[in-house]
């Protein structure tokens, strides 16, 4: 077979189980989380000791951007077009074709409209929802907020493509699209920023999001998808994802509520705090993305197909089988995080502009954060399990307990305490308790009762085994630290996070066979296919 054969099968090869799929999820992720990390860091290295205004207004102008994008296509996409256009394409191609490209359309008439909106009352959204702003940073923010919402048309278009191609069960193309955007804003901070200041990365990011779709569109083509330029509204399959969006939609909402209120508490505080706590977010997302958010993502499109087929008690088997592999990875790097976290901001955002004053902050307020790690992992598992079962309610019911949570504990811990961003991360915790304990409670009592028992048994497993190998990671940390090498050097900080994470792991994985964690299997299994998979004749 030739390279470019092989390329190509590559590309369109199609994983046939959850966990091959959330490791090709995973690493690509992984990847670009670290663009992610080196986007972060030659930023805040470029504008938070000379322009930190500046890099606030650049972080709050996503906010309504992201917004729009959320409620329309999100909504759209993870809770009702992935299970319909699965129920579809099971019977017939040629309709969930058509289906789609008429979702497509109708989806890009309501953000433009939207946009426009929003491009007229910008300065009025941006003075709400950034009310401790100074008069230049929401005139900043403004200017930047209607460029943003140029790469959302892009994204629009491009995570529909994504949609597509992985209930085909094709994933690694789609995966490496947040690549491309995130070293096209790499590149914009070197290139453009110098002329064009913080102007210059928001171009990057627009230019980003085109190459996010553009990548896409080979292997689109390649699968025989049919676009069609049709706005029929009364297509059944479009009523039913109109039906299914409306409670996603007001489920993200909630969520974007909460976002902004935490932005709207953090203008209020010292100028830097929203970019410190936008910063600890970042880390804490991380692991919660790349083992939550990909297992949702891979899991969707073969749960859906379950509930299509009426296979339920696999499907309820699958569930069951998800979390826990989500949580055999997510505990762990939760408490690598914990004992490591300062180590990890000051080799990720630690460069001469970043003060250490502002290192010790971030680094506490990730602290905080880290109970939001496992919990994102089930609550990505949780959501999408009911979106495959066509239930979009009891999700929504959650997200408003949630976020009354959240915004009664955020407006307590910033007014009648000193704690300020540490206050917003206790409570982005608290929200995300409530919301992961919510969802697994309604879940065990409308679909499935049956089977926790061994369940809760191997969580308690794997809760052994992560507080045995955390325990052997400080000590091993502290040791190195206080007898061995000079952490004032970037170079032993290396060493010593390195060598007291490995001990860590090692550690893990000893307790795991020890305590005959099945989990591990089944990681071991899928080695052996991605050595297949790389092997194609």
């Amino acid at each position: 077979m030739g390279l470019v054969a092989k390329i190509k099968a590559i590309t369109l090869h199609r994983h046939q189980t959850i966990l091959s799929a959330s490791l090709v999820l995973a690493i690509t992720f992984a990847f670009s989380a670290i663009l992610g990390f080196l986007r972060s860091r030659f930023l805040y290295s470029a504008f938070f000791k000379c322009c930190v205004a500046d890099l606030d207004a650049y972080n709050a102008a996503f906010r309504l951007p992201d917004l729009i994008f959320k409620l329309l296509v999100t909504g759209a996409l993870s809770a009702s077009f992935i299970p319909v256009f699965a129920s579809y394409l099971h019977k017939d191609q040629k309709q969930a074709y058509k289906m789609a490209s008429i979702v497509i359309n109708l989806l890009l008439i309501a953000f433009t409209v939207a946009s426009i909106i929003v491009l007229i009352f910008t300065p009025h959204f941006s003075s709400i929802i950034a009310a401790g702003f100074t008069p230049d940073q929401l005139s900043l923010m403004v200017g930047l907020t209607r460029i943003l919402l140029i790469a959302q048309i892009f994204f629009l278009i491009s995570n529909f493509l994504t949609a597509i191609l992985q209930v085909n069960q094709i994933f690694l193309i789609p995966s490496a699209s947040p690549i491309l955007y995130n070293f096209f804003i790499i590149l914009s901070i070197f290139t453009l920023a110098p002329t064009f200041g913080i102007y210059g990365v928001a171009y990057g990011a627009v230019v980003g999001a085109f190459f996010h779709l553009a990548i896409q569109i080979p292997s689109i083509i390649r699968l025989g998808f049919k676009y069609s330029f049709s706005f029929d509204i009364h297509h059944s399959g479009v009523k039913e994802i109109a039906r299914l969006m409306v409670p996603r939609s007001l489920s993200l909402g909630l969520g974007e509520i909460e976002n902004t209120v935490t932005l709207f508490f953090a203008s209020m505080l010292s100028a830097g705090s929203l970019s410190l706590l936008n910063l600890a977010f970042q880390i804490m997302y991380l692991p919660s993305r790349i083992f939550g958010t990909t297992v949702g993502q891979a899991s969707l499109p073969i749960l859906s197909k379950n509930v299509a087929k009426n296979e339920l008690s696999e499907f309820r088997d699958t569930v069951r089988h998800v979390i826990l592999q989500s949580l055999f990875i997510a505990l762990p790097i939760t408490a690598i995080i914990l004992v490591h976290r300062l180590a990890i901001i000051r080799l990720a955002f630690g460069t001469r502009q970043f003060p250490w004053s502002a290192t010790l902050l971030t680094a506490k307020t990730l602290a905080y954060l880290t109970p939001a790690i496992a919990c994102q992992a089930v609550i990505q598992i949780l959501v999408r399990s009911f979106y495959a079962l066509h239930d979009t309610k009891t999700p929504l019911k959650i997200s408003i307990v949630s976020l009354s949570s959240n915004i009664i504990t955020s407006y307590l811990l910033v007014n009648y305490t000193k704690l300020g961003i540490v206050g917003l991360a206790i409570s982005a915790s608290i929200g995300n308790l409530v919301q992961c304990f919510g969802l697994m409670y309604l879940f065990v009592k409308i679909v499935d009762g049956n089977g926790w028992e061994k369940v809760w048994k191997r969580v308690g497993l794997i809760l052994v085994a992560t507080i045995i190998s955390a325990s052997a990671s400080y000590l091993s940390l502290k040791i190195l630290d206080h007898f061995i090498l000079d952490t004032s050097k970037t170079f032993n900080v290396i060493l010593v996070f390195g060598s007291s994470t490995l001990v860590g792991v090692i550690s893990y994985l000893a307790c795991s066979y020890f305590l005959k964690l099945e989990e591990i299997k089944s990681y071991q299994k899928v080695w052996q296919k991605i050595k297949g998979v790389l092997k194609i004749k």
